[in-house]
């Protein structure tokens, strides 16, 4: 429909790109996935983009079909990003003024603060958070607006990437014939589809295990305190066991389904006709990784600073968590709860995975992104209309002006009383 707000979701990862179309209805009460397709990924090797030609047509050809499908003109794409350069930085920030009532715009001088004393050259912020405010020493508040001081200070997060990597997936998606609307971090949109209010109160590390990377973020009280990620993930267990068995990748892929669907009656697997493989070894090799995968978790908690304060544990969700005995293993070495989790089920998405988790978490962030900007707009439209009303303006832009107007202000009213009614059915499941 015509008032119904669209956006497409890209989900770059390394053995998938994953394209999610979906919209919010005119009356602001439904979400729903129009399309999700999944296409594989060449181009793509560890995070880095390495020929940026053949990426660039596996979307464009996605897109095509995706246009064709439903009709829609596609014009703009919201992207996620991961890698070993995303950086995750905190610093208690100060700053001084004269006596007076604090106002939003001081917290933005906070954070254009951290930016000036956190940011290398080159970086962008994708993310951030501030949390501890105080005003004057006093002690922890969660709203400094409106409160009289002299003194603003508070513990400021930023999460950036390097500007490099961003012009990179920018001109792939260009090339492919769409403007990039928003630039998003996968480990803060997987939160937003798997994690609800008391995990992230509570304290919680959220690990997205892809195929080709492992991404770490962690919240504690409802802030987003550390994040991180590494090159390691489902197809490192697959590229040790072809290598290490001599056998190709689509047969140490199949190696690994038969272990996780416990599709096995021996001590071995047999491959092709002929090619036994012992189950104890590739167990072997399977814990080898997994340790490396460990290590990668317990050293990223202890850098962010809260070891023991995760009172919800470890969530795990990706399209890799399938890995036998990874929950154990890991819950074991930790101490922590560990538990898997899907994403929230949308309409118009059957069989939802974890593997979803980035795309549905970017679809929810970017429609409430949305949602915050037709909410400002509507204040500003309101706010003329007051002024005038009080100076008592004529209509000296005839009757035309004034239906317009009118159909103007009904069409906000409309969606902001919907809009606010799918922003509290989000945060039931968010």
């Amino acid at each position: 429909m015509k008032n119904n707000i669209t956006k497409l979701i890209l989900d770059i990862g390394n053995s998938k790109v994953k394209f999610l179309l979906g919209e919010l209805n005119s009356e602001g009460d439904k979400l729903r996935v129009i399309e999700y397709v999944e296409r594989p990924s060449r181009g793509i090797k560890k995070s880095v983009i390495e020929n940026p030609e053949v990426l660039s047509e596996i979307i464009r050809d996605a897109v095509i079909d995706l246009k064709a499908k439903t009709g829609l003109e596609i014009e703009k794409a919201s992207i996620g990003t991961s890698g070993n350069n995303i950086r995750s930085r905190t610093k208690n920030i100060k700053i001084f003024f004269n006596e007076k009532d604090i106002e939003q715009s001081d917290l933005e001088k906070l954070f254009l603060k951290a930016e000036e004393e956190l940011f290398l050259r080159g970086e962008r912020v994708i993310e951030r958070e501030i949390y501890n405010i105080r005003v004057n020493n006093s002690g922890i508040i969660k709203n400094p607006v409106g409160i009289t001081g002299n003194e603003l200070q508070a513990d400021v997060h930023l999460i950036t990437l390097d500007e490099a990597e961003v012009e990179m997936v920018s001109e792939v998606v260009n090339r492919a014939g769409l403007v990039v609307e928003n630039i998003l971090l996968n480990a803060s949109a997987s939160a937003k589809a798997t994690l609800d209010e008391e995990d992230r109160q509570m304290g919680v590390a959220l690990i997205d295990i892809g195929e080709g990377s492992t991404d770490i973020i962690i919240f504690k009280n409802d802030k987003m305190i550390y994040s991180k990620s590494l090159p390691l993930g489902g197809m490192h267990y697959v590229n040790d066991i072809s290598y290490l068995f001599q056998i190709n990748r689509g047969e140490a892929g199949a190696v690994l389904e038969k272990l996780r669907k416990k599709e096995i009656h021996n001590d071995y697997i047999l491959i092709g006709d002929t090619k036994k493989v012992s189950i104890e070894d590739i167990k072997n090799i399977i814990d080898a990784r997994t340790g490396d995968l460990i290590s990668f978790i317990t050293q990223t908690i202890e850098e962010s600073g809260f070891n023991g304060y995760l009172g919800k544990g470890l969530v795990l969700t990706g399209g890799a968590v399938v890995i036998d005995d990874l929950f154990n293993k890991v819950h074991n070495k930790t101490g922590y709860a560990v538990r898997r989790v899907n994403p929230l089920q949308l309409r118009g998405l059957e069989d939802v995975e974890p593997g979803m988790s980035t795309p549905i978490g970017m679809f929810l962030k970017v429609m409430e992104e949305e949602y915050n900007r037709l909410k400002e707009e509507e204040k500003i439209n309101q706010r003329k209309m007051n002024e005038k009303e009080i100076i008592g303006l004529p209509n000296s832009f005839g009757d035309e002006f004034e239906e317009n107007s009118s159909e103007s202000v009904s069409k906000f009213k409309m969606n902001f009383g919907a809009l606010e009614a799918i922003k509290k059915w989000i945060s039931n499941f968010i």
